[in-house]
């Protein structure tokens, strides 16, 4: 069985982490039980909750085992039971001394340090040596590629790339110096480089091809040339009709303002401006194309009759069939040298990292989704040296999806087996979408990943460590606000691209996100009332 818990701050979440992992601990007896630890892995996403886990699991056991008071210690009698105390503490001593004796197959440990324990049984596959260096910052190894690739320009042996991307450089600056944006270059490097390290562009990036990336840049000009060879005629077509009738585009409704002007734009290749609501109006609407008692309204009515009407028709046509493909073509166009810089700053980290065998800790988890991938999974986690059957998630906000699509797997084969599995957290203290974290994957991924049969949600409501004020105060919080701010997410909903299907879907996504987070005061807090102050900053 999944179980699932959502615990807010002060939930004592710690506290029941750590009674699951003792009744994971206490579960096989006889010989197995003499290895019971090296078969649980309980994951944190931070160091210091790491050594917090551990600290709380040793001292629960010694409590027990030394006959010290534990809060434990009934729940542990009723899961082995109705086993006595006194052989509940027998075996709590027994399971102490056995993981103080085999501390390092404790497992608590960091999502990070796990995926490099995995990744190191498969150092020939990635092709790296087996003392490669694990990078932890990847801000100087970005820094040396930018400077790398800087002072390479600089040199006289120029080939085709180190032309192609002085090219890029050039085109970044002019951009940045046109919006009125600093062009350093070296910083502006390093910040777009940052996209380098996380998942969305990981998930995106295919290796760079200057051939085919020569060839689809060549694609898109000739989408936005076709675009503009198309307007310029639909432009020339209608000015002339219009020359030819004795008349300006000004003589026509509104003059100076006159929606005939826009074939003025569309000669010179302008396009980007799309038509006025009262052009729109001009087809077969020969009374909305001159004033009443206008001089000219029978030479306007001839051209309207001679095919201007017929131009205006294909006009509209054009930017409704068109202009999507203009439009798109020009925003990557504007926007594609920025990937062929990063595709060199990539391929200068990877050389250089090669050179120095070593591998950032921000590849981690894609390395080893490339090895996952087709695998036999249990088989690749096996070779490890370490057979897991329980695995522990804490934090599970904070997951991203590389890092879950290499648990998953592994949850899957436990559970299969028969064994129990936990996941811990809380969607609304996703904090660490820098770290590619996914908060959708708590609200609805597991939900789809695994059946509701083998998975039970459990809500941790009491708060162990507020008042009771402040805990009413919070609820309060939490109830109007999400409201608040679904309320002004829905007033774009409509005006967005989303599929009425989506819409709906997001409609209420707030609400339910916090639909769960009311909580109750603690019993030994109920008498207290506790103080609680509001400043406007």
């Amino acid at each position: 069985m999944l179980t699932i818990y959502r615990a807010s701050a002060g939930a004592g979440k710690t506290h029941t982490l750590t009674g699951e992992y003792l009744k994971m601990l206490f579960g096989s007896r006889g010989t197995e039980a003499e290895a019971t630890h090296r078969h649980i892995l309980a994951v944190t996403f931070t160091n210091k909750a790491t050594a917090e886990m551990k600290d709380r699991i040793i001292r629960e056991l010694y409590a027990l085992a030394s006959g010290a008071p534990s809060g434990h210690l009934s729940m542990l009698r009723a899961y082995a039971g109705d086993a006595s105390e006194a052989e509940v503490r027998r075996q709590a001593q027994a399971l102490l001394i056995r993981m103080l004796h085999d501390y390092a197959a404790f497992n608590v440990s960091t999502i990070d340090h796990f995926f490099q324990q995995t990744l190191r049984a498969f150092v020939r596959e990635i092709g790296l040596q087996g003392n490669y260096l694990v990078e932890l910052d990847e801000k100087p190894v970005l820094a040396e590629a930018v400077d790398n690739l800087l002072a390479g320009l600089d040199r006289e042996d120029h080939n085709k790339d180190k032309d192609l991307l002085f090219h890029w450089l050039l085109q970044f600056s002019e951009a940045k110096v046109e919006r009125g944006e600093t062009w350093d270059l070296r910083r502006e490097m390093n910040t777009l480089g940052q996209e380098l390290f996380k998942e969305r562009y990981k998930s995106v990036r295919t290796p760079l091809d200057r051939e085919q990336f020569h060839e689809y840049n060549n694609t898109l000009y000739s989408i936005i040339n076709h675009c503009k060879s198309e307007a310029r005629a639909l432009g020339e077509q209608g000015l002339h009709i219009i020359k030819e009738h004795g008349l300006r585009p000004e003589d026509f409704s509104g003059q100076s303002r006159s929606p005939f002007i826009l074939f003025k734009r569309l000669a010179k290749g302008e396009v980007e401006k799309e038509p006025t609501a009262t052009f729109l109006k001009l087809p077969d609407n020969p009374d909305g194309w001159c004033a009443q008692g206008s001089e000219l309204r029978g030479e306007i009515l001839q051209a309207y009759a001679d095919g201007l009407n017929e131009c205006v028709k294909g006009v509209i046509r054009f930017y409704e069939t068109r202009m999507t493909d203009y439009l798109t073509a020009s925003a990557i166009t504007a926007n594609l040298y920025t990937l062929g810089i990063l595709g060199d700053i990539e391929q200068e980290i990877r050389h250089r990292s090669n050179e120095k065998n070593r591998l950032l800790i921000a590849d981690t988890a894609e390395l080893l989704n490339r090895i996952i991938a087709g695998s036999d999974v249990p088989f690749i986690y096996e070779k490890t040296g370490t057979r897991i059957r329980h695995y522990l998630i804490d934090e599970f906000q904070d997951t991203s999806q590389m890092q879950w699509r290499n648990f998953r797997p592994l949850v899957a084969d436990s559970l299969a087996a028969g064994y129990a599995d936990l996941i811990v957290g809380d969607v609304k203290q996703s904090i660490y979408r820098f770290r590619n974290s996914d908060w959708t994957l708590l609200d609805e991924q597991i939900a789809r990943d695994f059946p509701a049969s083998i998975t039970s949600e459990r809500t941790l409501a009491e708060n162990w460590r507020s008042c009771r004020l402040v805990v009413e105060f919070n609820n309060a919080l939490f109830t109007i606000f999400p409201v608040l701010l679904q309320g002004k997410y829905n007033e774009g909903l409509e005006q967005s691209t989303l599929s009425a299907a989506q819409q709906a879907h997001y409609r209420e996504k707030i609400l339910s996100a916090y639909a769960g987070c009311q909580q109750q005061v603690a019993p030994r807090f109920r008498e207290q009332d506790g103080h609680v102050r509001v400043e406007w900053l």
